[in-house]
């Protein structure tokens, strides 16, 4: 599944095909990379929110 954002960026959800996990891919732009960072950061968070689990996130 993705979910397409009103800014532009989006977040796709898939289980994965070898594991018992699920992965999420996230995509944001930004005027700058630190800026990117921050929002891929603070969306990130706001799904992990969402999802009642425990997550690794892989930096």
């Amino acid at each position: 599944m993705k979910y397409y954002l009103k800014d532009g960026s989006w977040v796709a959800v898939r289980p994965s095909g070898t594991e018992p996990k699920i992965k999420f891919y996230f995509e944001v732009t930004g005027s700058s990379m630190k800026e990117s960072k921050r929002r891929i950061k603070e969306l990130q968070q706001e799904v992990l929110k969402r999802v009642d689990t425990n997550i690794n996130i892989k930096k």
